[in-house]
């Protein structure tokens, strides 16, 4: 039982209203059990804390969206990099094979070893 008569923590209130939405408690039997004055102090409750988890639930919900929405957006660049870098290999291999064929020589080496 809380100990000031009109005031209850933030703390006290949400472990009331959880009791009463898990159904473990009615609202009577939380007003008598707890001593709290006034009728409609935990419906106020339930409407306030249930409100505040709904607004921090969007919160969470919107920095999610930014964060995939950034990662989004560092994906499409890389790709970007990535098909450029495809573009300059396959570029460089068309002039090794252009000068090799041309002047007669073998510019790249060989990987596998003669016998």
């Amino acid at each position: 039982m809380n100990e000031k008569a009109n005031y209850y923590t933030d703390d006290f209130k949400k472990d009331v209203v959880k009791e009463v939405l898990l159904g473990h408690l009615t609202k009577k039997e939380a007003i008598l059990r707890y001593g709290i004055r006034g009728n409609s102090l935990i419906l106020n409750w339930i409407r306030k804390f249930e409100l505040s988890e709904h607004q921090s639930m969007e919160k969470k919900h919107k920095l999610k969206l930014d964060a995939f929405a950034r990662l989004e957006a560092e994906n499409k660049r890389l790709c970007e990099e990535l098909e450029l870098e495809r573009l300059r290999v396959l570029s460089l291999n068309v002039m090794i094979d252009l000068s090799e064929e041309q002047l007669k020589v073998p510019i790249r080496k060989n990987l596998v070893p003669n016998s």
